[in-house]
């Protein structure tokens, strides 16, 4: 074997180990995207092994089967980068691109053998195949590291273009295969092929771990019966919140807690009761938006910080919570037409250099007025100093019956 292709041995060995980067990756949080962009460097490791060995006469595969193997490469990992950003691919396309340039390179080779045309057109049908996948991502990408995907991968079809053309200009217009394959510029490109690879599968992993971590990020935050923030998760997201705010901005905090829960797990069950912490829970996550953050902060027990809303309206937003969980039905195989369930909830709003937990505090006040009242009502700190007021009016009324009764006696 020649020294070059030694070196060219470079290109399946760079392919074999993205392959098992994606392959680890796919095991770790499994996906179709992924599992395609690892087949492809598998195939492309296959592919690069087979082709060096063809040219040092070890092995008779075939130009055309060669071709066909990088073509697939190219297919799979453009589909795969579709998946990644737009959730799937345009099959009908690939499948049109891979038939339309094997039918012209199978034309090329057996009319006039293995030489610069058919070279051209094996890179040519390749990148017009990448930049299918390039053109469908163009307007998906969110992220810094998504915007280098995108112009690691221009590079990367660009090389295929360019690549042919910059190889018969150095080589003078080689048409042989012994001219074509002892020029030093082929190690020069085949090294250019190895870098983009390698460029592009880094961008690649880096994406899809980065998508891992912010998941495991996320379930860490997140209530999984109830699909909301968890207690840490609410309260970290909230104090960013707090932090992000205009000085002038209305902040409260709505508290929410089903009424008569444990007799709910105890005549029913703990799974009935999760289905009832799950339909609440959903009505939050409806109610909630980039100003509003919900979060569980205990076993029936919700939570909103809804920024930049008057006190009258997160009463009437609370007033909707409760309306529309008390129309809900859950289905039981006892109740027919399902079982209705109901909330109290409890309001405040942030004063100036309260904290979060002060004013969760106040609003947890609040709420239990709303029980003590009778339940599945609303009440605000407006309420709770109203009663009080009546409380204190009550008491006074009280003293002043028992002095003027100890008066006549």
């Amino acid at each position: 074997m020649q020294a070059e292709s030694y070196f060219q041995l470079l290109n399946p060995l760079v392919f074999l180990l993205f392959a098992a980067g994606f392959f680890a990756v796919n095991a770790v949080r499994p996906s179709r995207a992924v599992l395609m962009l690892a087949i492809s460097y598998l195939l492309g490791a296959a592919a690069f092994t087979v082709d060096i060995l063809e040219q040092a006469d070890i092995l008779h595969a075939g130009a055309i089967a060669i071709s066909a193997v990088y073509a697939a490469t190219a297919v799979l990992s453009a589909a795969g980068v579709a998946c990644l950003y737009r959730g799937a691919a345009p099959w009908r396309l690939f499948g049109a691109a891979f038939v339309i340039h094997m039918s012209l390179y199978s034309w090329s080779y057996l009319a006039n053998g293995y030489g610069w045309t058919s070279s051209f057109l094996a890179n040519f049908g390749c990148g017009v195949i990448f930049s299918i996948g390039l053109v469908y991502i163009r307007n998906h990408l969110p992220r810094t590291i998504d915007k280098i995907i995108f112009w690691v991968y221009f590079v990367s079809c660009l090389q295929c273009f360019v690549r042919p053309l910059l190889l018969a200009y150095f080589a003078g217009g080689a048409s042989s295969v012994e001219g074509f394959d002892q020029t030093i510029f082929v190690m020069a490109l085949h090294f250019v092929v190895g870098a983009c690879a390698v460029t592009t599968g880094m961008a690649l992993l880096v994406a899809c771990s980065t998508d891992i971590i912010n998941e495991l990020q996320q379930r860490s935050v997140t209530d999984r019966l109830s699909g909301v923030y968890n207690r840490r998760g609410f309260e970290e997201t909230a104090e960013h919140a707090l932090r992000a705010r205009a000085d002038h901005e209305f902040v409260a905090v709505i508290l929410a807690d089903i009424d008569h829960f444990k007799q709910v797990n105890d005549t029913k069950g703990h799974a009935f009761g999760d289905m009832v912490i799950a339909e609440l829970g959903a009505l939050f996550t409806q109610y909630a938006d980039h100003d509003r953050i919900a979060g569980r902060i205990g076993g029936e027990e919700f939570a909103m910080l809804v920024v930049g809303e008057p006190l009258h309206a997160v009463k009437d937003l609370a007033e909707a919570l409760r309306r529309d969980f008390s129309e809900l039905r859950i289905d039981t195989a006892e109740t027919e037409g399902g079982c209705a369930f109901t909330a109290s909830f409890g309001a405040a709003l942030l004063q100036p250099g309260e904290s979060l937990l002060s004013v969760i505090a106040r609003a947890d006040e609040a709420l239990y007025l709303s029980k003590n009242l009778g339940r599945n009502r609303v009440s605000c700190e407006t309420d709770l100093q109203v009663e009080k007021l009546r409380s204190a009016a009550g008491v006074h009324h009280r003293r002043k019956y028992r002095d003027d009764a100890a008066a006549v006696g």
